[in-house]
């Protein structure tokens, strides 16, 4: 009994006694005031803790005064980046409102201007800088400090593309006086000695062979040393896509001074590659693609690809080679062959086609390409127009093309623009004997808007033009159509223009297209798209901008992975036929244009 009686007052004496205390987070807002700069209020916005963490509220009081305290130096430096170095911070906590809030004052003061830049050798004597380059920090600027840090490693490049490899900087001094409120810079910079390009060494290779490395090394041995030719040959091996990693180093040479040695270490990719896609659009259906690539096939980073599509409206088989440095130096020899059973809405076609030519970079930017191109084909027209039925010919054509691109980005460009201007002339040698060329021009611009940059205009124009043959004479393959993916998205494929009495398109020699839209990220990985297309294609070899333009608009949606967005495009058309679709859908990789 004395027993049952114990564990009954153990019990509730374990009841009875308070547990620990239940945390009640200290809500609160926080303001900023007296920023009166939009540029100051906005990056105290979002450098500060009080503004930030309202999402996660403090446990006390106690630890939202600290919270405030650690703000204070935050703010000051921010305020100092942007040239506001007398500025001043203080808070007011009010724990009678509810919630809580906390008022941050500051007293910005005014805005600091640069008055000096000096630049000295370590002897302290002016140093001359050759070339001039044109710095970020310059007398009379704001006093901001990243043109401060911008210049230094504008001066070090600068050295290092005039012969000093191993230049640096000793100090940098900035001095403010508070009565004239300007910010004097002085920096001190180590030269090094004048160097020359030593010899070459190449590690890391395991297939490939080193001659391909040498081909794009745009140094010449003995040549005064120029940081900007080793950045425009390590660019160059990256984007051969050959290579994980490309780092290239000067060192001194002890047995000549006056040389450096040249290491261009790389970490080489895996060569063999397959992949499979899936895409999906309404007027197409659904399509899937896979392939198999090597981009080291007999050890000079020879391409080939091979691929399949199989879709609701196409059924084809594609081979690429590619064998770089053909004869010279950025020149490389290209053959393709393609097997195809093309289905679309406008003609029926069973086509083989090869072409063989040659494609040269000229600059960074510029590319330029022209093949021979040969193909045979058997076209049925589905239109109810003159002409229609099988046509059968045999095509020899010349294709030449001048690609520019400025842009940051392949499948997801920012900045920029791109231009491509194609001539095909070309002439069949059955049936109809007729000779044409076609002809296409586009371009397309960015901007990104910002300094975040999380909103990008993005525009395109496109202009395409045949001319030498009758419309009813060309095969139905042959033809310009507009409309769908990559044309003008809010109608289906190749329906953008003249249609047929059974409403399917007829095809034409010219077209015209146009595309706006707005790139807008909403988090690292969603954004949206809002977009405007018009355009058309007609009978005529130019475009007849007084005859009717189709347009509409749509709203996309991406998901931005390692590899590129992820598209998703709804499109309607605004000037809509009985032939049109209310909606068209796109699904793939990679932006529009």
């Amino acid at each position: 009994m004395r027993v049952r009686r114990f564990f009954l007052t153990v019990a509730l004496a374990t009841v009875l006694v308070p547990g620990p205390p239940v945390r009640a987070d200290l809500n609160y807002r926080a303001e900023i005031t007296g920023a009166e700069d939009s540029d100051l209020a906005d990056l105290l916005d979002k450098v500060s803790e009080l503004k930030t963490l309202e999402d996660k509220p403090p446990a006390s009081e106690e630890a939202l005064r600290r919270r405030a305290d650690r703000d204070l130096g935050r703010l000051a430096d921010a305020a100092h980046s942007l040239g506001f170095w007398d500025a001043e911070f203080s808070y007011d906590v009010n724990t009678e409102a509810e919630p809580i809030k906390v008022t941050v004052k500051v007293e910005p003061g005014a805005i600091y201007h640069v008055g000096s830049v000096t630049i000295q050798g370590p002897d302290g004597q002016a140093l001359a800088i050759p070339n001039e380059p044109k710095l970020p920090l310059k007398p009379g600027d704001p006093a901001r400090t990243a043109p401060v840090v911008a210049t230094e490693t504008a001066l070090v490049a600068a050295l290092g593309d005039s012969g000093h490899p191993f230049a640096k900087v000793e100090d940098r001094r900035v001095e403010l006086d508070k009565a004239t409120q300007t910010m004097d810079v002085t920096y001190t910079l180590d030269p090094g000695p004048a160097e020359h390009f030593g010899p070459l060494a190449i590690t890391g290779l395991e297939r490939l062979e080193p001659a391909y490395v040498e081909g794009r090394i745009r140094w010449q041995r003995g040549a005064v040393y120029d940081e900007a030719k080793v950045e425009e040959t390590r660019r160059a091996l990256i984007a051969s896509g050959l290579f994980s990693t490309v780092r290239i180093t000067p060192q001194a040479d002890p047995d000549n001074p006056e040389d450096v040695r040249m290491t261009v270490d790389v970490t080489e990719r895996v060569h063999r590659s397959i992949g499979v896609g899936l895409a999906y659009n309404t007027s197409q259906g659904f399509g899937a693609r896979a392939f198999w690539e090597n981009r080291n096939l007999f050890g000079n980073a020879e391409n080939l690809r091979l691929s399949a599509e199989v879709g609701q409206q196409i059924d084809a088989f594609r081979a690429n080679f590619r064998r770089p440095d053909f004869l010279t130096v950025d020149q490389d020899f290209l053959a393709t062959a393609e097997i195809a059973n093309d289905t679309p809405v406008a003609y029926n076609s069973r086509r083989a086609l090869a072409t063989a030519g040659i494609e040269r970079r000229l600059d960074r930017w510029l590319t330029g390409g022209l093949s021979l191109l040969a193909e045979q084909a058997n076209v049925t027209q589905l239109a109810n127009v003159p002409g229609m039925g099988t046509q059968h010919y045999e095509l020899a054509g010349l294709p030449a093309y001048i690609k520019l691109d400025q842009t940051d980005n392949l499948l997801n460009p920012t900045t920029g623009y791109r231009a491509q201007l194609s001539v095909t002339p070309a002439r069949t040698f059955s049936g109809s004997h007729l000779a044409f060329a076609t002809n296409l021009l586009a371009g397309s611009t960015y901007w990104a808007l910002g300094d975040e940059q999380r909103t990008v205009l993005a525009g395109k124009l496109a202009l395409g033009s045949l001319d030498g043959a009758p419309l009813f004479q060309l095969p139905a393959d042959q033809r310009i159509y507009a409309g769908g993916g990559g044309s003008i998205r809010p109608y289906g494929w190749q329906l953008a223009g003249p249609l047929a009495p059974n409403k399917d398109p007829i095809g034409g020699r010219s077209s015209l297209v146009l595309n706006l839209e707005a790139r807008v990220k909403i988090t690292e990985t969603i954004g949206i798209v809002p977009f405007v297309d018009a355009g058309s294609y007609y009978e005529s070899p130019v475009p007849q901008l007084g005859r009717t333009l189709l347009y509409g608009v749509g709203i996309g949606a991406r998901y931005y992975t390692a590899f590129g967005p992820l598209r998703l495009d709804l499109a309607t058309p605004l000037h809509k036929r009985s032939a049109d679709s209310p909606i068209q859908v796109y699904i793939s990789l990679g932006q529009a244009f």
